[in-house]
Formats: structure tokens, C-alpha cells, sequence
């Protein structure tokens, strides 16, 4: 099945929830089912670094952290970082 675009919104206010795009494959097809939702307290995660896996029994986000692998960039500029910050340490005298 190929959807273009799908627009979930509330049937009563007509307030739009998300618009999803050019889905492919198996969309799932929707009952008539009202829609409901779950509130995550601002800044309770970063998104970035966090991935919502779904909805618990109890109705609560299961929230999984996201392992970030540094890359040898990466660990060559926090080395050298590091290296910089000791030898400023060194020479000033205790910054740190």
C-alpha cells in the first residue's frame, strides 16, 4: 500500500497532530478509534541522544538512550583538548 500524505488530527476541533509523508509498505490502516496521547515534561529527554521505542502497559513512554560511539576524530580533538587544557594548567598555574 502507498500512502502520499497522512494527516492525524482531532476529529472534534480539527486541530492537527502531525502530517506524515510518502509512506510505503505496510501502513497500518486506522480504526475509529479516537486518538490519545501521552505529555513528556519538557526536557526530560534530548532527542538527539534519546529514542521514544513506544508506549508501556501503564500508558507511559519507554524512553531508551541512543549509545554514541565516538569516532577516531572525535577522539583525537578530546585528546587533544585535554592535552591543551594540562599545558595551559601547566604553564598559568591551576585554572582548573
Amino acid at each position: 500500500m502507498k500512502v502520499g500524505t497522512r494527516i492525524i488530527y482531532e476529529e472534534n476541533s480539527k486541530n492537527v497532530v502531525t502530517v506524515l509523508h510518502r509512506m510505503e509498505g505496510d501502513v497500518a490502516e486506522r480504526s475509529n478509534e479516537s486518538l490519545v496521547f501521552v505529555d513528556i515534561p519538557f526536557d526530560e529527554f534530548d532527542p538527539i541522544t534519546h529514542l521514544i521505542r513506544g508506549i508501556d502497559s501503564d500508558g507511559k513512554a519507554i524512553i531508551d538512550a541512543i549509545p554514541l560511539q565516538e569516532t577516531d576524530e572525535q577522539k583525537r580533538i578530546r585528546e587533544l583538548e585535554d592535552t591543551l587544557l594540562i599545558q595551559t594548567d601547566n604553564e598559568i598555574g591551576g585554572i582548573l
